[in-house]
């Protein structure tokens, strides 16, 4: 998800927005394995929102692609998702919507995301549980097995590394992409987007600001004279 604002310079997250609006509201034309692969073409693997939500786009673009389904406990899912209802519900977050466009279109993103899971209804917990298990039902039945590994990260490289044919590193397996991360990330989303917001309107206001001084500063002379 990170990805996607840190390449707003190119465009991509108003790419996967449209996308998103035509394959979950029916708007525009939807995108095509040509419209995904000129939009991933710096990338040789994807993960996360908003990729996940395109699997069976992404597998019809990419057929002889290899897919690593991370497996982990439903509970700590659900969890991780409740971060990210807090986000959707930050008044901080919200305000700025009210002025800024991309921030609403980005709220509206990610409600859509979850809304993906819930049958429409994006505040609904029992339904994204729900929705969790259908996903990996889908995927497990999409993907032929021998491109397909079921991952646990408590696993570590190695079967990660026998599956994509790769060296084993020496480096610890990380962890990344935890929930205090991805409150880092969209602190640092709000402080940005409210830094532009304030000296877009620094610019529009300045001259402004300069005629009521010269004003101000004429008024003063006449008076003195």
């Amino acid at each position: 998800m990170a990805e996607v604002p840190n390449n707003k310079h190119k465009g991509h997250f108003w790419c996967w927005y449209e996308a998103m609006v035509s394959k979950f509201q029916g708007i525009g034309p939807a995108y095509t394995p040509t419209d995904l692969d000129t939009l991933l073409e710096d990338y040789s693997a994807v993960t996360d929102i908003p990729c996940v939500l395109f699997a069976d786009e992404l597998l019809t673009a990419f057929p002889d692609a290899k897919v690593i389904l991370t497996n982990r406990d439903v509970d700590s899912w659900l969890e991780s998702m409740e971060k990210v209802y807090s986000i959707t519900a930050w008044r901080s977050m919200n305000l700025l919507a009210k002025f800024e466009p991309d921030i609403a279109k980005y709220l509206e993103l990610l409600r859509m995301a979850i809304g993906s899971w819930t049958s429409g209804d994006w505040q609904s917990r029992s339904q994204l549980r729900e929705g969790f298990h259908r996903h990996y039902q889908h995927i497990r039945s999409s993907v032929p097995e021998d491109r397909l590994l079921e991952f646990r990260s408590e696993d570590g490289w190695l079967p990660l590394c026998r599956f994509l044919d790769k060296p084993v590193p020496t480096e610890k397996y990380p962890r990344v992409n935890s929930g205090n991360e991805l409150f880092h990330i969209h602190y640092l989303l709000i402080l940005m987007s409210t830094l532009s917001l304030v000296i877009s309107r620094m610019v529009w206001l300045a001259p402004i600001a300069i005629i009521l001084f010269v004003a101000r500063y004429a008024q003063t002379a006449l008076r003195a004279s």
